[in-house]
């Protein structure tokens, strides 16, 4: 990039020092800064030009959200900034530009469960999806599927699934409609936060994503394989089984019912597809009805959204 015209004052300096820059420098660095106002609010009107062409050319098909193609801008944007810009405002920045776009080519209304007023999933989704995208508050996780399913809303965010009885939305095992295949087409497609760096006043929610279309591979992602088990059998045992048929489990979430298999869901490494031959491993290990629901891109880790200022 050429160098700036107009050199920024030295940071050590005060008013008074000699090293401080007179009015007319200060007047000059002010210009610089409108200049480049016009001139970034330029590019993002004509990207925007761009969005409404393709969209108008119907050179796009199907819904415009793409969370693995967001997810790959978010990690170059994160591997590429330098300077004092804190990294969560430029991920600010451009989701909300992103998002902006979004709307450009397809209204974009967002289904979040909300059982109750000031919920962290409603923050969480407005600091997800923007300013400008409409948020629609449904109490039960059922409300929010179908609302997808029947194509009132784009998204619907639902909220993680948890062993700890404590964790919000934890005793709503939602994801067996997904498992079921109750979900209308539905699969779980991102995660929630994206920006793992919670400053104070973050909301501390965790959410998954669902909408009606397949995901698609980021580079670094992670899946929801759900399966049915028998009541006795361990939570070690089950950790072994899918071990033993090829996956790499991250994670295992186990509804138990009265007189009934155990609902089971495993978080594995990397993207799993409909066809994959581990599923069929898994269910000659015993386990029944295995399925993937869904596949997310890793959010970047907290130190990655460190300070990077050369």
């Amino acid at each position: 990039m050429p160098a700036d015209p107009t050199p920024a004052p030295d940071a050590e300096a005060e008013p008074g020092d000699p090293a401080w820059p007179g009015p007319e420098r200060l007047a000059g660095l002010r210009a610089e800064i409108d200049r480049l106002d016009a001139l970034i609010h330029h590019h993002v009107m004509r990207r925007a030009e761009v969005v409404a062409s393709l969209a108008r050319l119907r050179l796009k098909s199907g819904t415009p959200f793409r969370p693995a193609r967001e997810a790959g801008i978010m990690r170059r944007l994160l591997a590429d900034h330098r300077g004092p810009l804190p990294k969560a405002t430029v991920i600010g920045m451009w989701r909300e530009m992103i998002m902006g776009m979004t709307l450009i080519q397809a209204p974009f209304p967002v289904a979040v469960w909300s059982p109750e007023a000031g919920s962290g999933h409603v923050a969480l989704a407005r600091e997800h999806f923007g300013t400008a995208v409409p948020l629609r508050w449904m109490r039960s996780t059922a409300q929010v599927l179908r609302a997808v399913g029947a194509g009132e809303a784009a998204v619907g965010v639902l909220p993680l699934p948890q062993d700890d009885p404590n964790a919000e939305g934890a005793n709503d095992p939602w994801w067996i409609a997904l498992m079921r295949g109750d979900g209308a087409g539905l699969a779980v497609v991102a995660r929630l936060p994206f920006v793992t760096l919670r400053r104070e006043g973050a909301p501390r929610a965790q959410a998954l994503v669902v909408a009606a279309l397949q995901p698609e591979a980021s580079g670094e992602d992670r899946s929801l394989v759900a399966f049915e088990a028998d009541p006795d059998f361990s939570r070690a045992r089950l950790h072994e089984l899918v071990g033993a048929a090829g996956f790499k489990p991250l994670g295992l979430v186990l509804h138990r019912a009265e007189r009934a298999p155990t609902a089971c869901l495993a978080e594995v490494d990397g993207l799993v597809e409909a066809r994959d031959p581990r599923l069929a491993a898994l269910a000659e290990t015993g386990l029944a009805r295995p399925v993937v629901i869904g596949a997310w891109p890793v959010p970047p880790p907290e130190h990655a959204f460190a300070a990077t200022m050369e």
